[in-house]
């Protein structure tokens, strides 16, 4: 027999499904949830968390809970269609002004969210610690109880790893850094989809690497024109997100996954994964990354801490497969590994589960941020106006039809905010009327840099 709180969650997602529950609708409260169905208030807590975690219900703080339907799949967003062809990644891209409002330019969370005070003291404890690591020079792999602790966290996700083959970086950006210098050199074509995170972009162009940009499609890559790429061009790297990709929210399929691990062992081409935002699910259940079907080591995977704990930590890692002794060598030259004692606090965060309490948590108060933003943005821009429906991280993707979003991105500048325009995002002439939105901090902190976006999108789309 089913769990009472398994029943009453399938009968209200069986009411959302037949239209007695509109998306958008707010639920009762808890209390007279319970009181309605005659349930314990743990129950009514657990029907909601179920709910919640199916995607069919979202909290919005001091509000309540709002009923939503778990979008269909890269339903909202438009995908450009183009020929791959050999680019010069483009070196006009953004950066923060002193002075302007980056709430809505930077892929972040709000620091409130954030356990600021229980992570504070794991650092202290860390630096208090007589093991004296701050007097100690890293080792080149980073610290053993930090790669098993990240070992046996993710095996409860279903990632199988080894502690051995971990490589701890500073941060994320760093992993993918050694990755791509591992197996390229100055010159060489990088395979991006498109489109691609604007600081992929910049760190490619550092490098002097090219790029060449496979389209996206609703179910993910174009695997077909990926393939005839890599059989009619020298590339010696496909640099790729499977999960909740930067700057659309899109996922590829298990299907995709799979086929990219096995094509990167026909081809013998590295796969350089960037899986920042894969733990920051809004359904609480991580995607596997594609570096769980790779059997022959060709799948560099990378992730860190910076958008789940905290980016000033700068703690992350790579999995570098059959291209760990370059890695490890490139840290040991060039790159140096993050202070022990910050490795320590992190390892011990995760070693005592405050880590995945921390998650779960963070991820539902994600789900309720972006269909507050979705709701919102719905309600203040013109009809036309498309806006993307992640199923996890914080990023939204906006078209704003026939609106310059370059001018946009000045004139909201010269009022005191910053966002980051589609044209960033690509190497190519494209998303022109595109824009990002970070969805990490509560709406109505954001309400007042959004109104003036909405506003002058308006104004400008009565001029049409």
């Amino acid at each position: 027999m089913a769990r009472k709180f398994i029943t009453l969650s399938e009968q209200v997602i069986a009411e959302i499904n037949t239209g007695e529950r509109q998306c958008g609708e707010k639920m009762t409260s808890l209390r007279i949830f319970a009181k309605q169905h005659d349930v314990s208030m743990s129950t009514a807590i657990r029907t909601y968390e179920e709910l919640q975690d199916n995607g069919f219900l979202v909290s919005q703080e001091k509000s309540g809970f709002y009923i939503c339907k778990p979008a269909a799949k890269n339903s909202d967003i438009d995908f450009a269609k183009f020929k791959s062809e050999v680019k010069s990644p483009k070196k006009r891209l953004s950066s923060s002004v002193v002075g302007l409002n980056t709430m809505l330019s930077t892929v972040q969370v709000a620091p409130e969210l954030m356990p600021i005070n229980r992570l504070t003291k794991f650092i202290k404890r860390a630096f208090d610690s007589p093991q004296y690591h701050h007097f100690h020079y890293p080792s080149a792999i980073g610290l053993m109880s930090l790669r098993e602790n990240l070992t046996e966290h993710f095996k409860q996700k279903g990632l199988a790893l080894n502690p051995d083959n971990l490589v701890v970086t500073s941060g994320c950006i760093q992993a993918v850094m050694a990755g791509l210098q591992a197996v390229t050199k100055a010159g060489d074509c990088v395979v991006v989809p498109s489109p691609c995170y604007q600081s992929l972009l910049q760190l490619l162009a550092t490098l002097q690497l090219k790029v060449i940009e496979i389209p996206t499609t609703p179910e993910g890559l174009d695997l077909e024109a990926l393939e005839q790429v890599v059989t009619t061009q020298r590339v010696s790297a496909c640099l790729l997100t499977a999960n909740h990709q930067n700057p659309t929210g899109h996922s590829l399929s298990v299907q995709q996954k799979v086929w990219l691990a096995d094509f990167a062992a026909q081809y013998q081409v590295a796969i350089i994964e960037d899986d920042v935002f894969g733990e920051l699910s809004h359904n609480q259940t991580m995607p596997l990354p594609i570096k769980a079907w790779d059997k022959a080591g060709y799948v560099i995977w990378c992730s860190s801490v910076s958008k789940t704990l905290a980016p000033g930590l700068q703690v992350g890692w790579c999995e570098a497969g059959r291209y760990q002794s370059q890695v490890v060598a490139l840290m040991q030259a060039f790159h140096g590994m993050p202070n022990q004692c910050l490795q320590m606090a992190v390892s011990h965060f995760i070693e005592t589960g405050h880590y995945q309490r921390h998650l779960r948590a963070l991820n539902r108060t994600l789900a309720g941020h972006c269909f507050a933003y979705q709701m919102y943005l719905k309600s203040r821009l013109p009809e036309g106006c498309k806006i993307s429906s992640p199923r996890g991280g914080m990023a939204l993707w906006l078209k704003l039809p026939n609106i310059d979003c370059d001018v946009l991105a000045s004139r909201l500048a010269e009022l005191g905010v910053e966002i980051r325009q589609g044209s960033l995002f690509t190497s190519r002439d494209l998303y022109q009327d595109h824009l990002r939105i970070n969805c990490g901090w509560p709406l109505e902190a954001a309400k007042p840099w959004l109104d003036k976006l909405c506003d002058w999108v308006l104004h400008n789309y009565a001029k049409l």
